[in-house]
């Protein structure tokens, strides 16, 4: 089963429908997985369990009407796009102690190992995922501190060692040196990408990169928690001098064009999908 594990799902569809039962299992888990990540981060987990059941039901009652592999992805995503859509889209942020968390505090847990971070990691987190400046102050922050949005994931990344290791959350990926591919994820994680079409590119290339759903279905908790505004609090995470603006979630101007440089890349990498009617059944069961 290793092999398999590591072959993505173009391959996949092929070991399966050539017989194998295995390849078929393997393929079940990968788009549950990629489901739960984005219902979760969206959503969060006690209201997205919803919309991600209803949306594996769909696939399994729908995938017989799909001919052609070419638009499998398309039609997947446009599944679970459609529950998002009528839960809400997305929630605000908010406080959701879960399992991870050993029912800890999602908020208190940031505000516990936001002293060990330095001021400019926080103010960068808190514009980013608080919302408390506008696009262009929070490029102008990151350019400050290495490039945006590379310096927006490495940020992402420190707190979410910080967290492992002085809070013990069982977080997996937590690498000290990010993949330059995933740079938007922050800004995705943050309802910041400036188009819908951004969001549906990154949700459709998650589904190739099974680490990156883990990495974005663990710390969904603390995203709604960022956004929620739990790093406000901490020393050096509001701005210094009053030239960050307030922002609601946007679409246009900013940083948009190095977005859509790195998504661009993604969408090149992406991998047709596979069929699985027993997909419902993982969170059915």
């Amino acid at each position: 089963m290793s092999d398999k594990a590591d072959q993505d799902v173009q391959k996949l569809f092929k070991r399966w429908r050539s017989g194998d039962p295995a390849a078929g299992q393997v393929m079940a888990q990968r788009f549950s997985d990629w489901y739960y990540a984005i219902t979760t981060v969206r959503l969060g987990d006690a209201r997205g369990r919803g919309p991600l059941e209803r949306a594996c039901n769909s696939f399994a009652q729908g995938i017989v009407g799909v001919s052609k592999s070419s638009e499998l992805i398309d039609w997947a995503h446009s599944l679970v796009a459609k529950e998002l859509a009528e839960a809400g889209s997305r929630v605000e942020g908010g406080d959701f102690p879960n399992a991870l968390t050993d029912n800890r505090s999602p908020s208190e847990l940031l505000q516990q190992v936001g002293g060990k971070m330095s001021p400019e990691e926080l103010r960068l987190l808190n514009y980013a995922y608080g919302h408390t400046a506008d696009l262009d102050t929070l490029t102008a922050e990151a350019e400050a501190q290495g490039g945006m949005p590379l310096s927006l994931l490495r940020a992402r990344y420190t707190l979410k060692r910080h967290l492992r290791d002085s809070a013990n959350v069982p977080l997996s990926v937590a690498p000290e040196d990010p993949n330059l591919d995933l740079a938007p994820l922050p800004l995705y994680e943050a309802g910041r990408m400036e188009t819908d079409e951004e969001e549906d590119f990154f949700e459709q290339w998650l589904i190739s990169d099974l680490v990156l759903c883990q990495d974005v279905a663990e710390f969904a908790t603390f995203s709604h928690a960022l956004r929620a505004g739990a790093l406000a609090s901490v020393r050096g995470a509001q701005a210094s001098a009053p030239d960050a603006q307030l922002d609601s979630p946007k679409r246009g101007g900013g940083a948009g064009n190095k977005i859509i440089m790195v998504l661009g890349f993604l969408v090149a990498l992406g991998v047709l999908a596979v069929l699985v009617v027993g997909i419902a059944l993982i969170y059915m069961s």
